[in-house]
């Protein structure tokens, strides 16, 4: 006699939104060793109730596959949150709080913080060594971009930093009169973050449990991060994560992207790509093109406005940027770069193009990290390409007004093209690129609907999403850019059980509605890893 399968958790009185290709709905679900067992009625789910079966009442919520942020940078997310918070309104509040920290501390203790952006202040205050010169303790700030730093005069002398210094890649910030500024973009960071402290095992789990236990209180399920060694410029973080996932101490499920820099590492390794289970994959080779918007170093086929000549940089030389995406290529595995101006997303196609003609690969899904300014050829090229753009909405709210400033009408026009992504079969990604901006997918959700800014202007409306497509982005699309969409993405019978709970009737929410939610539960592999405090009936 066979004997019945019983769920290990049944959820029941809920709206389930499968995003599924058919849009199915259903009101309970069965969850057996982690899996979707069944998707049913209230009243056919009972049959899957043992006498072990955990029951909860979703009161009528509404469930969503789990979130996917599919550009994110955990360990710098985690750092960050330990350390000092630069998100601040003046540059005087700024500096109070690194004296305050530095009250905290040894003479020769670094201080480390993050997120300022003069934007924000409500004088134009500049921030550089000048500002930090009553700090005695070596001082390295980043903006809240990463692209640029600001350190002061001993951080300078323990980097070796002068003013004949030249880094490739990079700028060291002087003034008129030749002198250092304390300010340092791009690959310039590395000369003093190679002369900060190394940190040790036991200190970059702290960070990823500490990333990890804000991430669920926000519906995250899985995240892509991308680029290992580019915050400790070590592949110890690989073997930090193997650990963690090994002893179970962090749920969110990781696909994670090799730096470059650590490609020779990889392949020595011999790893094919989407090595790993469903826990923590490695499946990308990761590198940068250019710099950022807000700094402008992103690479742009136009001077920004208020240059007549400065129009971005790269990271790379011609040929050896070349040679990375060849070598990456012909190995196997995905590709993706960083490029945010429309010259840097032109040259990566053309180079993506060459790579498929030299050894053709017919499901590469090589990604555009960013993806900021386009233009119709070039989003027309992603599409004959088979290439996944990965935007970040919630840029549009925090820096939009920045943009509509340093860019002229034609690269203005195409920033965050998010509606001709969708509607052109790119199937973007959804993701935050925390800590730049917050790692809330709703919030990012809430940008996409609105594509609203600070000042409340409204950048490009043509290119605004709906409620659902901004889901399908964050779920569906970002699954697929991970080579996932057999096990999660959607909720479908034998899937992964990894789900957000929401408010009743969520699918009929305004923008401004979905930006004030809060996540009632997070379920990972049928576990509640996050609950809020309002109580769910069990039984």
């Amino acid at each position: 006699m066979m004997t019945h399968l019983y769920a290990d958790t049944v959820f029941h009185n809920g709206f389930i939104a499968s995003m599924d290709s058919k849009q199915n709905t259903y009101e309970a679900m069965a969850i057996k060793d982690g899996k979707i067992l069944s998707l049913h009625t209230d009243l056919l789910i009972k049959e899957y109730i043992g006498p072990d079966t955990n029951v909860i009442d979703l009161e009528g919520k509404t469930v969503l596959p789990g979130f996917i942020d599919a550009h994110q940078h955990m360990f710098n997310t985690g750092f960050n949150l330990l350390n000092v918070n630069c998100d601040c309104s003046s540059a005087a509040e700024l500096i109070y709080a690194i004296k305050e920290r530095a009250n905290e501390i040894g003479p020769d203790d670094w201080i480390i913080g993050w997120g300022y952006n003069e934007s924000n202040f409500t004088h134009d205050e500049p921030i550089n060594k000048h500002s930090l010169a009553g700090i005695s303790n070596p001082v390295f700030i980043s903006r809240y971009c990463l692209h640029t730093a600001v350190v002061n005069e001993r951080a300078l002398q323990l980097a070796n930093i002068s003013k004949d210094s030249q880094v490739e890649g990079g700028i060291i910030e002087k003034d008129e009169s030749g002198e250092l500024t304390g300010v340092l973009k791009e690959r310039a960071m590395d000369l003093v973050k190679n002369a900060m402290p190394s940190y040790d095992e036991e200190s970059l789990k702290k960070m990823l449990l500490r990333a990890n236990e804000e991430y669920i209180r926000y519906g995250i399920t899985s995240v892509h991060e991308t680029g290992l060694g580019f915050f400790s410029g070590s592949m110890n973080e690989f073997k930090v994560l193997q650990q963690l996932q090994a002893d179970k101490k962090l749920n969110v499920r990781i696909y994670a992207m090799i730096l470059t820099d650590f490609f020779d590492y990889l392949n020595g390794m011999k790893l094919q790509g989407n090595f790993g289970n469903e826990y923590l994959k490695i499946g990308s080779v990761k590198l940068f093109c250019d710099g950022t918007l807000g700094g402008q170093t992103a690479a742009l086929s136009s001077p920004y406005l208020n240059s007549d000549s400065n129009q971005g940089l790269y990271m790379y030389s011609d040929d050896e940027l070349e040679r990375r995406i060849i070598d990456a290529h012909e190995a196997g595995y995905q590709i993706a770069v960083h490029a945010m101006g429309d010259a840097a997303i032109e040259k990566i196609l053309l180079l993506f193009e060459k790579a498929l003609k030299k050894h053709p690969r017919k499901d590469h899904r090589h990604r555009i990290e960013h993806a900021a300014v386009t233009r119709e050829d070039l989003i027309q090229k992603m599409s004959n390409l088979s290439v996944i753009p990965i935007p970040q909405y919630g840029l549009i709210y925090e820096m939009g007004d920045i943009y509509m400033k340093v860019l002229d009408e034609p690269a203005y026009n195409y920033v965050f093209a998010s509606k001709t992504f969708y509607d052109k079969g790119l199937q973007p990604a959804g993701s935050s690129d925390s800590p730049v901006i917050h790692f809330s997918p709703l919030h990012g959700i809430y940008s996409a609907m609105s594509r609203k800014t600070k000042s409340d202007t409204t950048y490009l409306p043509e290119q605004r999403l709906s409620l659902l497509e901004a889901i399908e982005t964050y779920t569906v699309f970002a699954a697929r850019a991970a080579f996932d969409e057999k096990i999660k993405g959607t909720l479908e019978v034998g899937k992964l059980a990894d789900m957000v709970v929401l408010p009743a009737n969520f699918l009929q929410f305004s923008a401004d509605q979905v930006r004030d939610t809060e996540v009632d539960m997070t379920i990972i592999g049928g576990d509640v890893v996050f609950q809020h405090e309002r109580s769910y009936h069990h039984g």
